[in-house]
Parts: C-alpha cells; structure tokens; sequence
C-alpha cells in the first residue's frame, strides 16, 4: 500500500526552487497486514540473496522471528544477531553495540535489514554505510522520526553525534505491530515530530542571520507532517490504527526531508539539543535511558517558551550588549564549565569550538550586527510559533512526558542543557540568539523555576 503524500518521493530525484537537485534511494513503502510475508519477494526483486538481520531482545521478538520463519520457508540463507536489551532502560546506540553487530557480520551477506525501530535502525543503517552494502528496516514502533533518513546519532567516545548513513532501499511495516506498539513509543514518535515546529523555526532563523542554506519545498513536507501529526495525536492514547498509521506516515515524511537537505537539519534544532544533552548525563550517571522522542517533547516546550519570549520582546540595547561582551565568561572558565557539564565529553565539545568559533567576540559582534539589523523580522518570524502550552496540553492529552521530572531529569540537568545544550553542535538556535544578546542564563533560570520544582 503506498500512501499518496509519500508516493511522489520514491526513488526520486528532481530540480528543486532552492537551486538544488533533490534525491531519495527510498523505492519501497510497504504498509499493511501482513508486510513482513512480502520480505522474500522484495528480495528477490531487488536481487538480494543473502540477508544479515539484526535486532535486539525485544525487536526479535516482535518480528525478528516472524522475519526467520518468512525467510526460511522461501529458502533464503541468512544472518541473524540477536543484542541483548538492558533489563532496565533501552539499547544504547553506542561503539560497544556496533562492535557487536560487526563481529557476528556475516562478510557474504549482501543487504543489511534491521528489525526494529530506533536503536536497531541507526545502527544498521550506519554499519551499511560503513560497509557500503544496501539497507532496508523493518520497522516495529512509530517511536522516531528517522526510519528513511540518512543520517545516524550515535554515541562515541559518550558523545552524541550525528553520522552520516545508509538510507533504506526499503520500509516494511505491518500496521498490526505499530499499532502494538506501547503507549510511550507511540507518544515518543509523536513528540519528535511535534519537534519540527522548533527545528523549522530554528532554521529559517539561522538563514536570517547567517545566510544558511535554506528549502522551501524541504519545510513544506516537514510541515505536512506535523500537521498529520496533530491530527492523529488523539488517537495514538487507544492505540487507534489510522491514527498510527497517520503517525508513521509523518515520521516517513520527516525522513525524506532530511535526505533531501543532506543533514538533521529540517528535524533537529535546540529541542534535540536538550534531548541530546539529557541523554548523555543520563549514561555518566548510569540512569536508564529514555526514550529520544520522549526527550524531544519536553525539550520542544522548553524551546518554544524561548521563542514565545522572544515574540513579545523588545528591542533590545545592542550598544549595551556590545559593552558588555568583555564581561561575559572567559574562554578558561567557559572551558571549566564544559568540563563539569560534559565530563568524559568535554574535550570533543572544546574541540569543537575551537573549531566553529561560535561564542568567539568577532563572531558575536557580526552576528549582532544582522541581528539588529533585522530584529523585526526575527521577532516576526517568533511570533508564528506555537504557544508552549498549546504542545504541553497536546503532550498531556496523549499520555506523554510533558515536563523534565516525568522522566527523572534533574533540575541541574535542565539548567545546564538550556545553557550549554548549544555546544553539542555548530548549528545556529534559538539557544545561539539568546547567548548572542545576553539573554540565555536569565532565561534559563525562569524556565527552571517554571518547569523544574526545586530540591
């Protein structure tokens, strides 16, 4: 079954507005009852004879085993890894468990299929990259937005980075499954997509200020899948099958957009900054992992109350700003505080910006040149986003986590991920504009009393 709005987008390739040519290697969308029984077919269409399967604990037992029984019976020779899932928490996507899936690699295998959804999916796709054969994914929850896409985050050396990977040939999902799904899977992949309010915003920000590249046509599919998702957050809470398949519909869409733009950047902004942050605390600490659209959601409510302040804010003093810039942390002590926030981390995030040179004062004082320049149409473009309320009551009504204590984030967590959240990448958010005019330590400290009760 191919589904109209992501039909257009199969294994295309076209001139787009933007200046740019635009492709996707994704050929195959099947959703239906059923869809796993067409695996074999597939296979011997797209003339793969010798599959690798990996899942984890819980994926294999979803429909890693129904995947073997479909093999098997057409006579198809296969690879099967099985990671174990933590009793606690989830897989972490890390270089322990792609060390994993290499070595019980089969080297004759000649397609890479992941059975699962997040985890299982990034890894896959990105083992597929590295050894340059083909993708495909069975999918088992609507939980993340990145079942097409081609990139991967991974943790590396307890850092969550953004690779480069291998976009799927192929999506096979079985409604019946995805509608199984746990509640907080369904909430998750709805969360991350409620997300892209904050990252398109984030973007044409960027492209004001600093020129970035920017795509019409990329933010329109994007949207359209937002807007899908808000129709069906009410039924995702009763497991409701259109519903859901409206949801994984969204998520697929969210994924070709981030072909189409070659990056994250259509589907992550500051949001996934505060998730990526949280996440990585959470591995230092030991804590179980949570969910990344989980994360995604709450972060989105704290950044969209960073754009709701900026929509009614005034004019700031750009001179005053300016003759404060010498005040502001020296590169030693901004160095001491990355040590404390990002512990094993920090080197890679002081690397980093020595690299971008993002908080450096000559890049500061252009950027609030543009920025002064063309406050009104920054502030403008503020006030088209979304009331923070208006996506916490959307969170609430279908189940989720809405605020940083339903998932046992600290408040010093949330502090230093508003202040610091920015570091993790050179990628210009509202955190970025909020540091350039002096306004991020104020603003953090108000979402914290707002969002966080104090301990």
């Amino acid at each position: 079954m191919q589904n109209r709005s992501i039909e257009p987008y199969l294994n295309c390739s076209f001139e787009c507005g933007c200046g740019r040519t635009h492709k996707s290697l994704f050929a195959h969308y099947i959703f239906e009852q059923g869809a796993i029984e067409k695996l074999p077919a597939l296979l011997s269409q797209l003339g793969y004879t010798k599959p690798y399967l990996i899942s984890d604990t819980h994926t294999y037992a979803i429909a890693g085993i129904v995947a073997e029984e479909v093999l098997h019976t057409a006579g198809i020779h296969f690879t099967s890894h099985v990671l174990k899932s933590p009793e606690n928490g989830d897989l972490a996507a890390d270089e322990h468990a792609l060390g994993s899936v290499a070595m019980a690699n089969d080297k004759d295998a000649d397609i890479i299929i992941s059975i699962g959804t997040g985890t299982i999916n990034d890894l896959g796709r990105y083992f597929s990259y590295i050894t340059g054969k083909p993708f495909m994914l069975i999918a088992t929850a609507p939980s993340m937005d990145g079942l097409v896409s081609g990139v991967a985050p991974l943790i590396f050396h307890n850092m969550k980075i953004t690779f480069p990977a291998q976009e799927p040939l192929a999506l096979i999902c079985d409604p019946e499954i995805m509608a199984k799904a746990p509640l907080k899977m369904l909430a998750a992949g709805a969360a991350d997509i409620l997300g892209k309010y904050n990252c398109l915003l984030d973007w044409k920000l960027s492209h004001i200020i600093n020129d970035e590249y920017y795509c019409d046509t990329i933010a329109g599919i994007m949207r359209t899948a937002v807007d899908q998702t808000m129709e069906s957050t009410k039924g995702l809470a009763s497991h409701d099958s259109k519903a859901v398949s409206v949801l994984t519909e969204a998520l697929v869409l969210s994924g070709i957009a981030m072909d189409f733009s070659g990056n994250s950047r259509p589907a992550s902004g500051a949001e996934h900054h505060q998730s990526h942050y949280w996440e990585m605390q959470f591995l230092f600490d030991g804590i179980p992992a949570v969910l990344h659209g989980t994360k995604v959601g709450i972060g989105t409510v704290l950044m969209l109350e960073l754009y709701n302040t900026l929509a009614e804010m005034e004019k700031p003093d750009f001179a005053k700003i300016r003759a404060e810039i010498s005040q502001r942390l020296s590169m030693e002590d901004w160095e001491k505080e990355m040590h404390r926030c990002y512990r094993d981390g920090a080197e890679g995030i002081i690397e980093l910006e020595k690299k971008s040179k993002k908080n450096n004062p000559d890049g500061l004082l252009k950027r609030l040149a543009v920025i002064e320049e063309k406050w009104d149409e920054i502030r403008s473009l503020a006030q088209t986003a979304p009331k923070a309320s208006e996506i916490y009551h959307v969170l609430e009504q279908m189940g989720a986590a809405k605020i940083p204590a339903d998932v046992g984030i600290p408040r010093q967590y949330v502090y230093d991920s508003i202040r610091y959240g920015k570091e993790l990448r050179d990628r210009y958010t509202i955190l970025q504009l909020m540091w350039d005019i002096g306004r991020l330590d104020e603003n953090a400290g108000k979402l914290v009393d707002k969002y966080c009760a104090e301990k």
